[in-house]
């Protein structure tokens, strides 16, 4: 595998970006994006950013896949999603026994995964029946593997019964095409029903021992790989929803100084870049991004620091403060995105524009369980008086 550089990266995913916007509003209709866009990711390779060399991977860290996300973010919020999904699920991969990851990186196909624990897991020797239905399952239909959470008493780890990702095949599943939402639909976040399905222990991911311990299970990897030198979730969600946040909010930006210059009244006369109400609101908006990108880049200076220093492990208040930063993002960029709609008039609100779809999209993005702005506040006021934080971190 040639070593691919940061830089090269961020190239291909402006290529990939551009692939994602063209069919923006096709795949919002439709509720997926097409074999397009996984071609495009898997041309590029960049769902192999995060998964260490020796397993054919790039070895990179989640400050190149925050900046991909950002790069395509600001073709498609839902493009974006899906992209950085990639290969933020191999990320958890890694971290799997060694026999585990060896079986699923050598089909290099890509991985999905639906944390909530809803699932039936039956213990059996050498693993698990596995049966249930999941929802919201992003970009199912791009991928060879999902990992679905359970709640398992889990051999070889401390603490009883924990949420877990208990791994299978997509095609020993079926897909149920559930996804008609108000945002993200071009995200094709279907669900996928298991009847039975017997699982090794070998790809069973144990989320709550990783969160407590911050090592893979069975040893035999390299701690110098950037996937293993971070905090998992808060690494994970800075490099995909922060990140979107921010290319989608500086897209948005763009759109309005560029329409508003070229905006007539016709009713009120005038040009509307002449009006001193429309330069005020022009320079509210500006601000609110500003603030987005400012608190972004403090929040990946953070996860570069622990990188450094090999910190994959912190403590509840830290992951907290981090929560809490991430969902004051997401809630102002969607502030951003129906500011700029309402701004911008009913022109802006037609199917078809981009304005209206990335609204709606920043939106859903803020309505994601490691995003909501009520959960991760409360919870970082409960940490700061040393009480338990939120449970994803």
């Amino acid at each position: 595998m040639t070593a691919l550089t940061h830089d090269e990266a961020i190239k291909r995913a402006k290529y990939v970006g551009q692939v994602a916007e063209a069919e923006l509003f096709d795949a919002d209709r439709n509720g997926r994006y097409s074999s397009k866009l996984k071609d495009a990711i898997f041309e590029t390779q960049l769902h192999r950013l995060l998964r260490p060399k020796r397993y054919g991977g790039f070895g990179l860290g989640y400050g190149t896949v925050a900046e991909v996300a950002r790069t395509v973010a600001q073709h498609s919020v839902s493009g974006a999603w899906v992209v950085s999904f990639m290969p933020l699920h191999e990320g958890w991969v890694a971290l799997l026994p060694p026999a585990g990851r060896e079986e699923i990186f050598a089909t290099d196909e890509f991985v999905a995964d639906i944390f909530f624990p809803i699932g039936k897991a039956e213990v059996v020797p050498g693993g698990v029946r596995l049966s249930g239905q999941w929802n919201w399952g992003s970009g199912i239909d791009f991928c060879g593997w999902i990992g679905l959470g359970a709640i398992i008493d889990l051999p070889g780890t401390t603490g009883g019964p924990q949420p877990c990702l208990v791994t299978i095949k997509v095609a020993e599943g079926e897909i149920i095409r559930n996804w008609d939402t108000f945002g993200s639909r071009a995200t094709g976040s279907n669900g996928i029903r298991v009847e039975n399905v017997f699982v090794p222990w070998q790809r069973i991911f144990p989320a709550g021992a990783v969160k407590n311990d911050a090592k893979p299970m069975g040893g035999e990897y390299d701690p110098e790989e950037p996937v293993y030198r971070v905090p998992y979730m808060p690494a994970g969600a800075m490099a995909s929803f922060s990140a979107i946040a921010v290319g989608a909010s500086q897209r948005l930006h763009r759109e309005l100084h560029e329409r508003i210059h070229t905006r007539q009244r016709v009713v009120l006369g005038g040009k509307e870049w002449e009006s001193p109400v429309a330069q005020r609101n022009l320079g509210e908006v500006t601000i609110w991004v500003e603030q987005i990108e400012a608190l972004h880049a403090r929040y990946a200076r953070q996860i570069e620091l622990w990188s450094q220093q090999g910190t994959s492990l912190v403590p509840e208040i830290d992951s907290n403060r981090l929560g809490a930063w991430r969902s004051s993002i997401a809630r102002t960029a969607s502030q951003v995105g129906f500011r700029t709609m309402e701004l911008l008039g009913a022109a802006a609100t037609y199917k078809g524009d981009l304005v209206e779809v990335f609204a709606r999209d920043l939106f859903m993005l803020s309505l994601h369980v490691t995003q909501i702005y009520e959960d991760h506040m409360m919870f970082y006021g409960r940490a700061q008086y040393g009480l338990s934080g939120h449970p994803l971190g």
